[in-house]
C-alpha cells in the first residue's frame, strides 16, 4: 500500500520519473538533430 511508503521515497520515486523522463527526451533530441 502507498500509505506504507515513507514521504522521502514518493518524492525520490517522482524525481527519478522526471529525471528518466528528461533523459530520453534528450536522447531522442540528440538522435533527431543529428
Amino acid at each position: 500500500p502507498r500509505s506504507e511508503l515513507p514521504r522521502g521515497f514518493s518524492l525520490l520515486s517522482e524525481v527519478f520519473h522526471v529525471y528518466c523522463v528528461f533523459v530520453l527526451y534528450s536522447l531522442f533530441v540528440v538522435r533527431v538533430s543529428t
